[in-house]
């Protein structure tokens, strides 16, 4: 039986099944002293909003998004943080005292977070980044490149109406040239920071076609980049992802998206109780969760 004031959080995305955040969510609630769980909630964009009303009915205490809500869920809460407003996106929603929910986007600050650990040359600093993906990712994406100090943004997303829709959404809100391209190559030319924004690659096994074949698509768009340009993945699994993977083999620096995974729960955690989440304790459940993984098949 549930106790009356355990914590009851989840994650809400479609599907969710690869997911590590309750593993580095219930690891957080232990080393704080808190009782209560974290599920994965699979929910097809139909149910989305029956989800953040039972949400808002205190069914439960708090919600993470991921793929493919976030934009969705920013307008199902009653108010936005001034970062999810500004996104048009949440990644987090919390359940106020007055019964309201609030949506907020830790992505952007748990993405800047992760640059600044992963590359701290910072070679795209005054320079162009990429952003690949126009979904609720690839909005916090953009609005990361400019906070870690991009001077240009350019979006590419396999539909090419979508990307079109962030850039005439977001370029009146930033200090900085945002251009939509066509073509992911085109896009990618010269630019010293590419955040791969899309599932591209996620939840594939290493060396099998579909990672063989994402790999080699990434190839292709890394090859036009600066020689000294950063590469973000932000899918975490596989562990060597095929945007990672390629990269490194052009010489470039690369990481994947764990990182910002941790970045952005420890965020979250906070916003739901309080309390100050230990990011160490949260990326070693993560990485214990995902050890089995590790050299491919």
């Amino acid at each position: 039986m549930t106790e009356p004031d355990a914590l009851r959080l989840g994650l809400v995305g479609h599907p969710v099944a690869h997911s590590v955040s309750p593993d580095m969510h219930r690891a957080a609630l232990a080393a704080a002293g808190l009782t209560g769980d974290y599920e994965l909630l699979d929910v097809p964009p139909e149910q989305l909003e029956g989800c953040v009303a039972g949400l808002r009915a205190g069914l439960r205490s708090g919600l993470n998004v991921t793929v493919p809500h976030k934009g969705a869920a920013a307008r199902f809460c009653d108010r936005l943080a001034p970062e999810a407003a500004l996104a048009g996106a949440a990644n987090t929603l919390v359940r106020s005292p007055d019964g309201r929910i609030e949506g907020h986007n830790t992505d952007i600050a748990g993405l800047v977070a992760a640059l600044q650990q992963a590359f701290s040359a910072a070679p795209w600093r005054g320079r162009a980044a990429v952003v690949l993906g126009a979904g609720g990712a690839g909005r916090a994406s953009v609005l990361a490149a400019f906070q870690a100090g991009a001077s240009e943004v350019r979006v590419w997303n396999r539909t090419p109406e979508r990307a079109q829709a962030l850039v005439g959404e977001l370029a009146p809100k930033v200090a900085g040239a945002l251009v939509a391209f066509a073509d992911p190559v085109e896009a990618a030319r010269g630019a010293a920071l590419v955040l791969q924004a899309t599932t591209r690659g996620m939840a594939t096994t290493v060396g099998d076609p579909a990672w063989t074949a994402a790999r080699d698509e990434a190839a292709r768009v890394i090859a036009a980049t600066a020689p000294d340009a950063a590469v973000l993945d932000l899918v975490y699994r596989p562990r060597e992802t095929p945007w990672v993977a390629a990269a490194r083999a052009s010489g470039r620096r690369a990481d994947d998206g764990l990182e910002m995974l941790v970045q952005q729960a420890a965020w979250a955690f906070r916003l739901w109780t309080g309390r100050t989440a230990d990011p160490a304790v949260m990326r070693a459940a993560a990485e214990a969760a995902l050890a089995p993984e590790k050299g491919g098949p």
